[in-house]
């Protein structure tokens, strides 16, 4: 191994270690906080239906921030420059996340044109792209770096929120799904191109043990947004779309199951299920087919813990199928 990739390990890490040691760090005071100002939800899974802190999310943007600022001193002013680019983009959209948390936004499909706007700039750091079809080569210019790179962040981002509802859920999701582009990124493209997931990645690592059940704080949306955009993004710019799609394919269920759910049959919207005696979740009869966190303790007698291992399996057995199929 050359010093130069060496140098670069190390650096690497040390944003790595930065991330995680903030957010660590953080986690008490964002509990701490959100008690004395009552940002806090009921915890629905629970008998004795405790609240807990709703934007826990914001020790994982807070971590974030703190690894971008001391990344000034390791990396060189290119990489810097598109470092921060991209996580302007990521920072939007945990603001964006933070005051849906506060202002409780009611038309979720208001968010998807929001969302939408809010991806543009990260139109910058994407070349052109080239469509071979029928033995034609077309240039999509603009059209792909405008209009389909900012749908597919967008969505992305948006399905990784709707996955949700358990303790742990979208927090370990998204841990399963971030070592996945890290190894998928790494094989194809190089050490450099795990730089822009780095930040991230070490938040979720630090933050997974207080939401992992019986969690002590929520993501919010501010956590789901923030770490969906970075997924949504980095699979992009590390030219792994058609593998994104492949391991978001739980996730790309479960956004449609909602939406047929929801906007085609205009169902009304019961979020939560109940709780029986042996603690095992009741989904709600009309959303049986909403979700798949709803579907999964229909089909099986589950506790909250034994549904969300089930949908990590779900999702951790695509994202190893994708890194089998697609080399």
């Amino acid at each position: 191994m050359d010093p130069q990739t060496i140098q670069t390990i190390y650096k690497y890490v040390i944003i790595l270690l930065y991330s995680y040691f903030a957010t660590l760090w953080f986690i008490p005071y964002v509990i701490a906080k959100s008690k004395k100002y009552g940002y806090m939800t009921i915890d629905q899974y629970k008998k004795n239906k405790k609240k807990i802190p709703l934007m826990g999310g914001i020790a994982m943007f807070i971590g974030i921030l703190v690894a971008l600022s001391l990344s000034e001193i390791l990396l060189d002013p290119l990489s810097l420059g598109n470092l921060f680019i991209f996580y302007f983009v990521v920072i939007v959209y945990g603001l964006y996340g933070l005051l849906d948390d506060i202002f409780k936004f009611k038309t979720r499909y208001d968010k998807i044109l929001a969302t939408l706007v809010l991806t543009i700039p990260i139109a910058s750091l994407i070349p052109d792209a080239t469509v071979h079809l029928f033995g034609y080569a077309m240039e999509l210019n603009g059209f792909y770096s405008l209009l389909l790179v900012p749908v597919f962040v967008m969505f992305v981002a948006n399905a990784i929120n709707l996955h949700a509802g358990y303790n742990g859920l979208t927090t370990g999701l998204e841990l399963i799904i971030l070592v996945t582009i890290v190894i998928k990124s790494y094989l194809n493209n190089g050490l450099e191109s795990l730089l822009f997931i780095l930040p991230v990645l070490g938040a979720v690592i630090a933050f997974l043990p207080s939401v992992w059940y019986p969690a002590k704080v929520l993501p919010g949306n501010i956590g789901d947004f923030l770490v969906g955009s970075v997924i949504g993004g980095v699979l992009i710019i590390n030219n792994l779309t058609r593998f994104g799609i492949f391991i978001l394919i739980p996730h790309i269920i479960n956004f449609l199951m909602d939406t047929y759910t929801i906007l085609i049959r205009r169902i009304p919207d019961v979020k939560f299920g109940k709780v029986a005696d042996d603690k095992t979740i009741i989904a709600p009869p009309s959303m049986k087919y909403k979700s798949l966190k709803f579907l999964v303790v229909s089909w099986f007698k589950l506790t909250e813990k034994q549904a969300v291992l089930v949908l990590y399996a779900f999702t951790a057995l695509f994202c190893v199928f994708g890194l089998i199929i697609f080399k």
